[in-house]
């Protein structure tokens, strides 16, 4: 078990009704693969990026990407610090190799310890060679070398980064490439989002048997490019709202390429016992349904929450890849339902949660501490539970939002929410 409980400025959130408007930030994995694909097109820019509400994760992006820029092929190694950025880390991996710019890869928090070993097998028999610099971590890690096209194989239930890395930093590779899939892909939204954005920068790719074929590409420029508003953090506001909120998300769009935009069906679903697609399979008798949390990983949090206050049992499988994650998100779910009060059982991969019906409107979840082990999305879901718990919540280190959502609180107090920001050691 991870013991994460730092000394950070934590925060009070008291029970209250949310209503309001909000506007959420720009999807960031859209604006990490747009800003990629712009700097691969010549000019390193995207509309809205100067707001405040740029993400942490965004800026280690595009300062990292004004870097290789910047390098010569054949300068010195330049030191990349991703921040806690897993994508910035898994698709400027690629991106450097094919640019061939010597490279250090640094990180923070829990980044050096998520998996890229996986690099090892990609970039075998290629001119790249990639060495960890510390024993029982992965970064720093040094590369050097340069890639050509060619078939590489990469697994797809680790992480769908690597796939999206490998797609876009190919597209301007010196011939056609294959990426073949060694196990099945999770997350497969992630990848036809980056096919997408690639798309609106003239980028060719096309689905094989086995995998996909990127074809070396004359990459333009997309001026009209605009990152949709992200699925991802209107999931707690649209998951308040099941909790007896009124929050309008502003601007989200009717049909998205964003896979977390299946918050909307999970969420009707909930609200109607009903089948969604290949999402969510009903068992038995109507009180059961199973939440399949292979392709939306990021939402299971929050969600989880919807489900703790729904009139059914619910089993949320296949959640894996929430232990790799900025924390081991499967555990801290699971030990926040606790806190909270909520009946939940962990099981291998699984959460099975008993809802206590919370449509009249009395408290769901009890007053309590909450280790948000320094996870954004822990600190946000933990926000929303307060919304209808029986007393104040305790949110440890809250500022980790500043990764995705940084005006999240802001946010928060204009739709009605009550807090007080704790000291450091209060």
């Amino acid at each position: 078990m991870d013991n994460h409980m730092t000394q950070h400025p934590s925060i009070l959130v008291r029970p209250q009704r949310l209503a309001g408007s909000v506007s959420v930030p720009m999807s960031k994995s859209q604006l990490h693969r747009g800003l990629i694909m712009s700097m691969l097109s010549g000019s390193l820019a995207l509309t809205a990026l100067d707001s405040d509400s740029m993400s942490q994760d965004i800026k280690a992006t595009y300062h990292a990407l004004e870097q290789l820029m910047a390098a010569p092929a054949d300068a010195e190694p330049i030191r990349i610090f991703c921040n806690e950025s897993g994508s910035t880390l898994r698709f400027l991996i690629p991106l450097a190799a094919v640019l061939g710019k010597n490279v250090v890869f640094e990180g923070a928090g829990r980044l050096p310890f998520r998996p890229l070993a996986e690099y090892e097998e990609i970039f075998k028999n290629t001119g790249v060679s990639i060495s960890f610099l510390e024993d029982g971590r992965y970064l720093p890690m040094a590369l050097s070398g340069k890639l050509d096209a060619g078939i590489f194989r990469v697994p797809g239930h680790v992480s769908s980064q690597y796939i999206s890395g490998l797609m876009m930093a190919l597209s301007v590779a010196n011939e056609d490439s294959q990426i073949l899939l060694t196990s099945r892909l999770e997350s497969e939204p992630y990848v036809e989002m980056t096919r997408e954005v690639m798309r609106e920068f003239g980028a060719v790719t096309h689905k094989i048997d086995g995998g996909y074929r990127v074809c070396a590409s004359k990459v333009g420029r997309a001026s009209s490019y605009q990152a949709e508003p992200d699925f991802s953090q209107a999931a707690f506001w649209l998951v308040a709202n099941y909790l007896g909120a009124s929050i309008e998300v502003k601007d989200m769009p009717i049909k998205s390429m964003q896979g977390d935009s299946e918050i909307l069906h999970l969420i009707k679903a909930l609200d109607e016992y009903a089948d969604v697609d290949d999402i969510l399979v009903l068992d038995g008798d109507m009180d059961y349904f199973n939440v399949d949390a292979s392709q939306i990983p990021d939402i299971i949090p929050v969600f989880s929450l919807a489900c703790a206050a729904s009139a059914c049992r619910t089993k949320i499988f296949n959640a894996g890849r929430l232990r790799i994650k900025e924390c081991d998100r499967l555990e801290a779910t699971y030990e926040m339902l606790c806190a909270l009060g909520v009946d939940v059982q962990l099981e291998a991969d699984s959460l099975l949660i008993t809802g206590k019906d919370g449509s009249e409107g009395d408290p769901v979840f009890r007053s309590c501490e909450i280790d948000s082990r320094s996870d954004h999305r822990m600190v946000m879901a933990a926000a929303i539970a307060a919304t209808r718990a029986d007393g104040p919540i305790k949110i440890s280190d809250y500022r980790a939002i500043d990764k995705s959502y940084p005006t999240f609180f802001r946010d928060y107090r204009r739709v009605g929410g009550q807090y007080d920001e704790l000291d450091v050691g209060k």
